[in-house]
């Protein structure tokens, strides 16, 4: 298999089908085509090879190179004359996560063990049984029953170790199942003492799928994840078929079945950090993916490698669910207006029910934006403690450690301009250090993920071929640098002779315009009681990307205002800097908060009053005598809720409120255009 030429990878997620065509170009593997269609899961298609079609017809227009026969399927192998493809592999997110009960020993050892194999594919564990569990027999054989687990994972016994105990929650997981409805029998993992594995499957002979792997703790120091994460993706793979929606098909056609994708994205974070290893010390890795249902988390640390993996966090169909989990101050942080609990759940559900929708205005630009920050810090503090399983992390607002590449992906990143990607990316992580910044637009490390185990020289090439899209290296300031006043030197030599120097402004993100592939060496200097990665100055040669060489001034912590007011002036500026775009400001209606402060409970209000009230006591008095007057809301639902007031157009107060509001929808409709027009620029 390693000597294929072609390799068709295909990735299904929840809103896209995203193909790409990989092919031996001078004895070098490339990526040469790639095509993108949603995905056909839903209703009225039902079948996700109805996607897979059109992706395939997409790469051979585009190609000129014909990947699907007259009935419809893929044609494999290659034939000579170049038709079709040597090598199918497919990846999925699509879907919810498989309901899995853990059975093991020990919380604190084979439980634990498991939990981490787990933590690979896209599982939710809902209940663990250990031996240590107050419940009798009977209890757990209900808790099972009763959760209609998709999977029963099953760990415990070290080699040569424990045997009886292991067999007899074998023994417990096997009556559970053959209780539960036909169609709903569970798929067995067993990752626990090697000598048992024979008996395991004899156990469940007959009744379900049985996928047996090396054990996760085959000694108590030792750990052994990679093999058991492998057969909880077959199992995953084997899900999805009994799900049908067309998968059964797709995975006949692979030699591995569709494997879930966020398996790869530990597979690859792990093989850069060992790549980008200089002497002892393995280069730091972290890798993001905030899709429309899933977020995953995978970073490599010291040479450790950790994955989380939450259907919770999503930019479309868990958009609710996101927002349940971070609430409405983490959304709101980053917002540079004022703005409702209503409107932030509405525009939730709506991105829960229309996953596909993209900003169609720069004020839900911004609520996208907020979204996917607070997505990913929730990520952030969901992943960390696995970074260091032998150290324990009482604060996780801490700085991150130097990482030396940071790797984004999903559609809220891939979808935006580079420089825009960039600075989300350096909100949300604030990175210190210098680092890469890369993004997988194509869905390029779920694909290398499933090529890895049959074709890893194919991964390895396609990394060091610039597979992924460099942003550009960015390098952060920590510490607390003046607003407005220079905070650091810059020294750009080219390799063309050409040398540079500018100084950078403290608060700001300063972007020099580095080409693609334009190499340079980089010297920076930091004033006094200011670090980039613990040190004063640094020298690296850096290759230039999309965004360019970014230097973020702003600090670490990020000192993100507090205020609406001070925010509104912050965050265009910060947009402007990274884009190169002129500053668009806030519109000054956004600002206004006394018709949404009936909407938001008067938490709005209140949150000002106390801000205002600390700064300019005078102010408190003036404020309360405006809240006196009633709301614009709440007079209109008065006129309508009242005949009487409904005929009394006359009166001054409800002249200027419809009046205002006839204005306000007029100066609407006339700068509708423009508005768009000034969105459009703002995409790539």
């Amino acid at each position: 298999m390693a000597s294929a030429s072609s390799i068709l990878a295909v990735d299904f997620g929840n809103v896209y089908t995203r193909a790409i065509l990989i092919d031996l170009v001078d004895g070098i593997y490339y990526v040469v085509a790639q095509a993108l269609e949603p995905t056909t899961a839903d209703f009225p298609v039902g079948d996700v090879g109805a996607g897979l079609t059109r992706v395939l017809r997409q790469l051979g227009t585009t190609t000129g190179r014909r990947l699907v026969s007259t009935d419809g399927s893929l044609i494999t192998p290659e034939q000579p004359d170049r038709s079709g493809v040597d090598t199918f592999v497919a990846t999925a997110s699509i879907g919810r996560p498989l309901q899995t009960v853990l059975l093991g020993l020990v919380p604190d050892i084979s439980v634990t063990s498991g939990v981490r194999a787990a933590a690979g594919t896209y599982v939710n564990i809902v209940d663990t049984i250990s031996l240590d569990d107050a419940r009798s027999h009977e209890d757990m054989l209900n808790a099972i029953v009763g959760a209609r687990p998709d999977l029963i994972f099953i760990t415990g016994g070290t080699e040569d170790g424990a045997r009886e105990p292991v067999l007899e929650l074998a023994h417990i997981a096997r009556l559970a199942t053959r209780l539960l409805p036909q169609g709903h029998k569970p798929v067995i993992v067993y990752a626990g003492n090697q000598a048992l594995n024979e008996q395991i499957t004899a156990i469940f002979e007959n009744l379900t799928d049985v996928f047996t792997a090396e054990n996760v703790r085959p000694s108590l120091e030792g750990e052994a994840l990679e093999d058991a994460q492998l057969q909880l993706a077959l199992a995953f793979d084997r899900y999805t078929e009994r799900r049908g929606l067309g998968f059964e098909t797709i995975g006949q056609m692979t030699r591995l079945g569709v494997l879930p994708n966020a398996q790869s994205y530990n597979l690859i974070a792990d093989y850069l950090g060992q790549a980008g290893a200089k002497g002892r010390r393995y280069a730091g890795i972290l890798a993001v993916d905030v899709g429309s249902a899933v977020g995953t988390m995978s970073a490599s640390v010291g040479g450790h490698t950790a994955s989380s993996i939450r259907t919770d966090i999503g930019l479309g169909h868990s958009a609710r669910g996101l927002l349940n989990l971070v609430g409405m101050a983490a959304i709101r942080r980053w917002l540079p207006f004022v703005v409702s609990d209503s409107e932030i759940a509405a525009y939730a559900m709506n991105k829960s029910l229309r996953p596909a929708t993209i900003p169609d205005t720069p004020r839900s630009l911004y609520i996208e934006h907020a979204f996917l920050r607070a997505a990913i810090d929730a990520l952030l503090l969901a992943s960390r403690p696995a970074w260091t399983p032998h150290q324990a992390i009482d604060n996780l607002t801490a700085p991150l450690p130097e990482f030396q590449r940071i790797i984004g992906a999903g559609a809220g990143l891939a979808n935006t301009r580079p420089g825009m990607a960039a600075m989300l990316l350096l909100d949300a992580l604030q990175p210190t250090g210098a680092a890469l910044l890369q993004l997988d637009g194509g869905a390029l490390i779920p694909a290398l993920g499933a090529l890895a185990r049959i074709n890893p020289e194919a991964v390895v090439q396609l990394l060091d071929t610039g597979g992924l899209e460099n942003l550009g290296t960015s390098i952060s300031i920590s510490g607390q640098p003046r607003p407005n006043r220079p905070v650091a030197k810059v020294i750009i030599s080219k390799d063309n002779g050409e040398t540079e120097k500018h100084t950078v402004m403290g608060g700001t993100l300063w972007v020099y315009p580095l080409s693609i592939g334009v190499k340079a060496v980089v010297r920076v200097s930091v004033g006094r009681g200011l670090r980039i990665g613990g040190k004063r100055r640094i020298k690296l040669e850096v290759e230039g990307g999309t965004a360019g060489l970014v230097i973020d001034a702003r600090g670490r912590p990020l000192p993100l205002a507090r205020d609406v007011k001070s925010l509104a002036a912050q965050l265009p500026e910060w947009y402007a800097q990274a884009t190169g775009d002129p500053i668009r400001e806030i519109d000054l209606d956004w600002l206004e908060d006394m018709e949404l402060d009936t909407l938001s409970g008067g938490a709005i209000s209140a949150q000002r009053e106390q801000e205002e009230a600390q700064q300019h006591p005078g102010r408190r008095r003036r404020r309360k005598d405006r809240q006196a007057e009633p709301s614009a809301e709440a007079l209109i639902q008065e006129a309508l809720a009242d005949p009487e007031m409904e005929r009394a157009a006359s009166r001054p107060q409800r002249r200027r409120l419809f009046g205002r509001r006839a204005a306000n929808e007029a100066a609407v409709r006339e700068t509708k255009g423009d508005d768009l027009d000034d969105l459009r620029n703002l995409f790539p």
